[in-house]
């Protein structure tokens, strides 16, 4: 018998009955590059666990400027906690960078579950250390110290990601980013 509590990959750790009462509330989704899981303007409801792939919450401003807000891949869970707290409509969208594999459980029924408290905690903590870091960064540190925080803490995403991509998320321009990937090659090469 496979082990439900393992195979299902949580922030926090569940009991077998749990993990099966999880995942008879829950259901698969795949998503194709490209294609959205939800839009600015949706009611998500639900949490989010990606299986497999790599997603990108971003907000596009009226001018045409992207923004990126977040990166999601294997084993992140998420949810618009701004929906959740507020009931007003999603404020960016969730767009699938890679083919993706998510297994959303609904809200309604999570929020009644005996386990949200813990795990809504730990979602929390999560999502507010991401936050801290981020807005310390964007507020004291120059576009470069960004970008090798960045190399630093998300290898992984380096190679996964197009410049622009990783540009919107720093907050700066794609050109930035090339004259600082030439300054530091520069700067390894001496």
């Amino acid at each position: 018998m496979p082990d439900l509590a393992a195979s299902l990959r949580l922030s926090i750790e569940v009991n077998e009955e749990e993990a099966e009462r999880l995942l008879l509330c829950s259901r698969q989704q795949t998503l194709a590059a490209r294609q959205s899981l939800w839009h600015a303007g949706d009611h998500p409801a639900w949490l989010v666990q990606v299986c497999s792939g790599l997603l990108r919450a971003r907000i596009s401003t009226d001018e045409g400027r992207e923004y990126i807000k977040e990166f999601y891949w294997e084993r992140d869970e998420f949810l618009d906690f701004h929906h959740l707290l507020t009931g007003t409509p999603a404020r960016y969208d969730v767009e699938a960078i890679e083919p993706c594999l998510l297994r959303l459980f609904p809200l309604s029924r999570l929020l009644q579950d005996p386990l949200w408290p813990r795990w809504y905690q730990a979602l929390l903590e999560r999502q507010l250390r991401v936050k801290e870091e981020k807005e310390w960064l964007l507020l004291t540190a120059d576009p470069q110290t960004r970008y090798c925080h960045f190399l630093e803490h998300y290898p992984q995403l380096d190679i996964r990601l197009k410049d622009n991509q990783i540009a919107a998320y720093l907050g700066i321009t794609p050109i930035s980013l090339s004259r600082i990937r030439r300054r530091l090659k520069t700067l390894n090469q001496s």
